[in-house]
């Protein structure tokens, strides 16, 4: 039986196959097109919603279809929202001010940020 052995060399072409493969063994991250956070949101599943400012947790869950709740022990709200490029667009109340935020994933989870400053993260 014979074995079947790599040259002996020290080519690019070697060295280039032993940096992809070292660079998708340590990536954290798999590679794939952008990912379009508002829909990772959008489950209808709860997520933990920690507002930074007001250092308090609240229930964020949004649907597909635009809807949602936003809610602590007391309120609960139903707020609407719609992906933008960057992130997300939400109404919290019919009539009310949209606001918009860039949506980045983190290590902790999605962090919502406005003029380079995060205003709430959600975890699960």
């Amino acid at each position: 039986m014979s074995s079947v052995r790599l040259p002996n060399d020290r080519s690019p072409c070697r060295f280039s196959i032993a940096l992809i493969f070292i660079a998708a063994v340590f990536s954290n991250e798999p590679v794939q097109a952008e990912e379009i956070l508002a829909g990772v949101i959008a489950d209808g599943k709860p997520w933990e919603m920690y507002v930074v400012k007001r250092r308090v947790s609240n229930i964020l869950a949004f649907r597909p279809d635009g809807g949602g709740t936003i809610s602590d022990s007391a309120v609960s709200i139903n707020a609407m929202w719609r992906a933008v490029p960057e992130g997300i667009c939400i109404r919290p109340q019919p009539g009310g001010d949209e606001r918009c935020l860039q949506l980045t994933r983190t290590k902790t989870g999605i962090a919502a940020s406005q003029n380079g400053r995060t205003i709430w993260v959600l975890k699960r």
